[in-house]
């Protein structure tokens, strides 16, 4: 039977108890992220709890199914070093670091010029964005440029 057909008939190939320990793990993971918010922010504590720990649940989830659920479920490709996607991805996230280190020294000569005073958090913001967006136009490329 194929393992589609084993989920489609109810049949989970990973133990009901990492199911639930997933779950577990999750939820606890979201309620930590919650609790170090609301330790860290002023204000209302509770809502400042729920806020971060209802946006951080599906992360967590994620991220505990990941670690307890796909290794049961989850088959590796074999063959995954001979894929044209992994060929793509690979070009394109190595271009870029590469297009990302020279953004970062270039904004960074210019905000040591010019005395200019930017919180930490814009500035791993703007990296984290330029990142994701300079690997997302060169993965588009090298897959049009293969076609």
């Amino acid at each position: 039977m194929s393992s589609t057909h084993n989920i489609a008939m109810g049949k989970l190939r990973a133990p009901i108890g990492t199911y639930i320990l997933m779950v577990v793990v999750g939820v606890a993971l979201a309620a930590a992220f919650g609790a170090a918010a609301a330790l860290f922010r002023e204000g209302n504590e509770m809502l400042t709890f729920g806020v971060f720990a209802a946006t951080m649940l599906g992360p967590c989830l994620s991220l505990s199914w990941f670690v307890l659920v796909a290794r049961h479920t989850v088959s590796p490709d074999r063959h995954a070093e001979e894929n044209i996607e992994h060929l793509w991805i690979k070009n394109a996230t190595s271009g870029a670091c590469t297009d990302t280190c020279a953004a970062c020294g270039i904004a960074l000569t210019a905000v040591a010029t010019t005395g200019l005073d930017i919180s930490g958090t814009a500035a791993l913001g703007g990296v984290l964005v330029l990142m994701l967006v300079d690997t997302t136009v060169r993965y588009l490329v090298e897959k049009r440029r293969s076609r």
